[in-house]
């Protein structure tokens, strides 16, 4: 089913996404970073205690979290607040499980990767870093490190997984 209440959630992302890019002032920028943030939240909640998981709802949650991630660190150096090396590094994460998605549907691996930890740690410093970007850009390079960081253990955490689960699934064959 399409149309639960948490992909309805999940789906409100890409309006505060093109909120953001529309958004003129820091203090409306931030609002809507904690926003996504909060519906990000707000959609597994509702999944999970109102039985409205469903495996659109697995696939379009990431989607929309990277698609709000992506439209805000491409809209930042636009607006001098973060440089396009700093948004590169601030995406790593998103780029590889981007590309890794497309590898185990290419190769049709028997792989469903579920969230991690890992992942939502991630999200969770991303969130804060940009909101540093927005609010403080002078003072958001040690927010992008320590981000950088979870983001390289999250890309080893979720290979780490992935390998172990397509494993699984082989040698179940």
């Amino acid at each position: 089913m399409f149309f639960t209440l948490a992909n309805i959630v999940s789906l409100s992302r890409l309006a505060l996404a093109v909120a953001f890019v529309l958004a003129d002032s820091p203090l409306q920028q931030v609002v809507l970073v904690a926003a996504a943030a909060f519906s990000d939240f707000l959609d597994g909640f509702i999944a999970r205690h109102f039985n409205q998981r469903t495996r659109v709802g697995e696939i379009l949650d990431p989607i929309t979290d990277k698609l709000f991630v992506a439209t805000v660190v491409a809209t930042l150096p636009v607006r001098g607040r973060l440089s396009p090396p700093n948004a590169l590094l601030l995406m790593i994460r998103d780029f590889y499980n981007a590309l890794a998605f497309l590898v185990i549907r290419v190769r049709k691996f028997p792989i469903r990767m579920k969230a991690r930890l890992s992942g939502k740690v991630v999200t969770v410093f991303q969130m804060i870093t940009i909101v540093v970007f927005v609010l403080w850009p002078e003072q958001a390079v040690p927010f992008l490190l320590v981000t950088l960081a979870v983001s390289i253990y999250s890309i080893f955490d979720y290979t780490r997984a992935g390998r172990r689960s397509l494993r699984e699934a082989r040698s179940a064959t």
